[in-house]
């Protein structure tokens, strides 16, 4: 009697493989997402205050 079916175990891996990568490309998608979101934040921040770089305030 055998523990593991070599068919068991093929779809297990199949699973296994198409987690993983589900899980890469959602950790990429969420890191571009985060550094836009920072770009556009630092982008608003400056543009608020770029009038006061001109009179010496900062």
């Amino acid at each position: 009697m055998k523990m593991f079916d070599s068919s068991d175990w093929h779809s297990r891996m199949e699973n296994r493989s198409f987690v993983t990568l589900v899980l890469g490309i959602m950790t990429l998608i969420s890191a571009a997402a985060y550094l836009l979101y920072r770009y556009v934040s630092e982008r608003a921040y400056r543009e608020k205050w770029k009038d006061y770089d001109d009179c010496g305030i900062m």
